[in-house]
């Protein structure tokens, strides 16, 4: 078989580094998915338990290629992609067989990952089987591609041939970022198989990029660690809770519900609880940390955001070099300020479809609300909020700084980059979430950058008719799971693991107390 020396090589030497995409980026083509309306009929056909008929097969076969998208060399792997389990995929495969058609390798792969969704335990002829076909598709050719190694992946995880994985992983890697289920396959198994080293080396390569651990990764970890007898539960657990909290993802409610049905004799104590806005646990009546970004945390942010947000490596693709000095020069000038305010983000939290004294209205009662605490202000906004005349807009510009940027340029780096500039101590005031510009930050400062957001970013939540303005303040403390010094753990849970939930406090959490 191809040596993972060879993979290695090949992503050195044949690839150029610049050159990443999303693993399986050229096979995914959003096009060829067949209309709803089919998708739909043959669903419903595959849902019932009786298998389709030769005849039954024929039909869905040409279902499909009576759309123009699709042709004799795509459509079977389309139809193996609508099977609900492994007997479904099976039974189509036996069909093409004896039609006398060709597998290729997009059917192969497709075949491969429905072993995940058999109906029943595996077999050892189950095995055999996987390991047959990943055998002979590594006979036939050299590297596989993206999609078929995430396929193969599912499929090999599911048997004690798991460590092939780490070369598929590596090829992947040729052309892209493996996907989730990549990492979290390989990440089961081997916390499954005793492997811890490995398992975690996937959790954290998961997380650096972008990619989140799900339940069953989590799951298999406790697991393991019931059976583990050199080593106390609390102290797995508490390792698998920091990893939560270094790399800011969220556990699901259930995992919640395994940790709440923890055994006495475990030493460990899990109650369902509340967190007030205020920080407080309804159950232990103990106060949650609060978020703490460090003067040169802050001081490290701030050096970095200009180059890595305004200006990038497109060269200011998101302003120009005479607006961005146009724009220091006015900062030097006004700064500080106590509030940074996005002008367009207030103005349309209304919709979009009002007229311009209704924006104007928005952003007016908005600078009204801070002028009464005697706040210093400054509204970022575009060039064409010049045309609203009308008395809000002059009582905008009497009572606070206003900076209108390029109608063609984004304000969201402007806003963040006049609070940062401003101090530790200016807040902003957006809905936006902001998620590309953490991003953009890379991994060491995109964490600080969500902490400082975390503390600082106000939005509207309406204008009241008497103009009484009604605003959402930040949850100042730690969203994620953490420990307090009484060793006790606040652990707040989401409905779904595998979905990034919007960075606000959480409404379930657990009060867990080691003994």
């Amino acid at each position: 078989m191809f040596s993972r020396f060879n993979v290695l090589w090949l992503r050195r030497f044949a690839f150029p580094e610049n050159v990443r995409y999303y693993a399986g980026v050229h096979q995914k083509n959003p096009q060829l998915k067949p209309a709803t309306a089919t998708v739909e009929t043959i669903k419903a056909k595959l849902a019932s338990s009786s298998t389709p008929t030769a005849e039954e097969w024929k039909s869905i076969r040409l279902n499909i290629l009576n759309e123009r998208r699709f042709n004799i060399t795509n459509v079977d792997s389309v139809v193996l992609g609508l099977c609900p389990n492994l007997r479904m995929g099976k039974s189509y495969i036996a069909f093409l067989h004896q039609q006398g058609l060709q597998t290729n390798l997009a059917i192969v792969g497709k075949l491969l990952r429905l072993y995940r969704l058999k109906e029943g335990k595996l077999t050892e002829e189950d095995e055999s089987d996987i390991w047959r076909m990943y055998s002979e598709l590594r006979e036939q050719n050299a590297i596989l591609d993206a999609n078929t190694c995430e396929h193969a992946i599912n499929a090999l995880t599911l048997t004690k041939h798991w460590k092939h994985c780490l070369e598929l992983l590596e090829m992947i890697k040729i052309s892209g970022t493996p996907d989730s289920s990549s990492y979290n396959c390989i990440a089961t198994k081997a916390f499954q198989s005793g492997d811890e080293s490995t398992g975690w080396i996937m959790m954290q390569e998961m997380c650096e990029n972008k990619r989140l651990p799900n339940d069953d990764s989590f799951l298999a970890w406790l697991d393991y660690s019931r059976k583990r007898e050199d080593q106390p539960f609390s102290v797995n657990l508490e390792r698998m809770l920091q990893f939560t909290n270094d790399r800011s993802v969220f556990l699901s409610k259930r995992i919640g519900k395994q940790l709440l049905e923890l055994p006495s004799e475990f030493g460990i104590r899990v109650q369902e609880t509340r967190i007030t806005d205020g920080g407080k646990c309804s159950s232990c009546k103990g106060s949650l940390s609060s978020i703490v970004v460090s003067e040169d945390m802050f001081q490290s942010l701030r050096d970095k955001f200009l180059t890595a947000v305004l200006i990038n490596k497109e060269i200011f693709n998101r302003t120009t070099p005479e607006e961005l000095n146009r724009f220091q020069a006015f900062l030097a000038k006004t700064l500080p300020y106590d509030v940074v305010i996005d002008g367009l983000n207030v103005a349309f939290s209304s919709g979009n479809q009002k007229s311009p004294i209704v924006y104007a209205q928005q952003v007016a009662a908005v600078v009204r609300h801070y002028v009464r605490q005697k706040k210093r202000l400054l509204v970022i906004g575009r060039k064409h909020m010049d045309k609203w005349r009308s008395r809000e807009m002059k009582y905008i510009r009497e009572n606070s700084f206003l900076f209108l940027t390029d109608d063609l340029s984004q304000d969201d780096p402007f806003l963040l980059y006049a609070a940062l500039e401003s101090g530790p101590k200016t807040d902003f005031f957006s809905r936006d979430l902001m998620r590309k510009h953490s991003f953009m930050l890379g991994n060491e400062l995109s964490g600080v950058f969500k902490r400082w957001q975390q503390e600082h970013q106000y939005s509207l939540l309406s204008i009241m008719p008497d103009g009484r303005v009604l605003i959402k303040a930040p949850f100042k403390y730690e969203l994620y799971a953490h420990k307090s010094c009484d060793n006790r753990w606040h652990v707040p849970l989401v409905e779904l693991g595998y979905r990034i939930p919007k960075v606000e406090k959480q409404n379930d959490w657990l009060c867990l107390s080691i003994e």
